[in-house]
């Protein structure tokens, strides 16, 4: 054998096989909902052993499992040895989306205390006439609840101890909920969380009384705290008083809808806090 194919040949094919195996380590996984229902997520395993735990990571607002930002944020936490499992978020119901545009979404950027003109009015009255609205929201929210538990569940059958809720933007306030409604007592980040109108309300009942919670809080130091339904350290306080164990609020030099680019500072921030707490 030449010293040439022992210098070159060899040592690539050992690289692919490495890779190779990364890649079949990946998986889609099937998650069986409440009812007749499936959905999908993604799981990777930890590179590292042995393990820290398992993070569970819901998308924004329609957003797939396999979104850029998830996608990097996996790359960046599973070679710190956690394993990651991510979902995608579905949008609601059309009659949905159409009610929440015409109610106050001051964190979208249209201001708070905002007024929809007549026109906007008479859309959302239309849409509230037909009867539907409110068992179209309670089935969506249904749903995501019941892919979060299926997917904590998945994660505790393969035997991580330590599942740590996440999730983006508008997924935040789905993850809180679940957190309230499971009795969830461990770890739970906010990366750049959105929030409609109701929401925050939402969210103080949802966690009401969860003393061994902790939560981290990542936004945007480049958010106009002008176009915030509430500035981050006034929602402190409210979950503080709400109950809320520990509620840790945390700016970061990122783009006010994280991008790809801003992966690596939010995976540190996350593996920085989630060994201190």
């Amino acid at each position: 054998m030449s010293n040439w194919y022992k210098r070159w040949v060899l040592p690539l094919a050992v690289l692919a096989i490495v890779f190779s195996g990364s890649a079949l380590a990946q998986e889609v996984v099937r998650l069986n909902l409440d009812g007749d229902g499936t959905a999908q997520g993604w799981f990777e395993p930890e590179l590292r052993v042995p393990a820290t735990g398992a993070l569970l990571i819901l998308a924004d607002e329609g957003q797939s499992a396999r979104a850029n930002l998830l996608t990097a944020l996996g790359a960046s936490l599973t070679s710190a040895g956690w394993a990651v499992m991510t979902l995608g978020l579905d949008a609601p119901p059309y009659e949905v989306q159409q009610a929440r545009r015409y109610s106050v979404d001051p964190d979208s950027g249209a201001g708070a205390g905002g007024m929809a003109d007549a026109a906007s009015e008479a859309v959302m009255i239309d849409v509230m006439d037909d009867g539907n609205l409110e068992d179209l929201e309670s089935g969506y929210y249904a749903r995501i609840q019941s892919l979060l538990g299926a997917a904590q569940t998945d994660l505790q059958q393969r035997g991580y101890d330590r599942v740590v809720l996440a999730a983006v933007g508008q997924g935040t306030v789905h993850m809180a909920r679940f957190a309230g409604g499971s009795g969830f007592n461990g770890e739970m980040v906010w990366i750049a969380p959105r929030f409609y109108s109701g929401d925050e309300s939402a969210l103080s009942e949802a966690l009401a009384g969860m003393n061994d919670l902790s939560v981290l809080h990542l936004y945007s130091s480049r958010q106009n705290p002008e176009l915030l339904s509430m500035a981050p350290d006034r929602r402190m306080v409210r979950l503080k008083k709400a109950g809320v164990g520990r509620y840790q609020i945390q700016a970061v030099a990122m783009e006010v809808h994280p991008e790809v680019r801003d992966a690596r500072v939010l995976a540190n921030r996350m593996q920085a806090w989630l060994k201190t707490d």
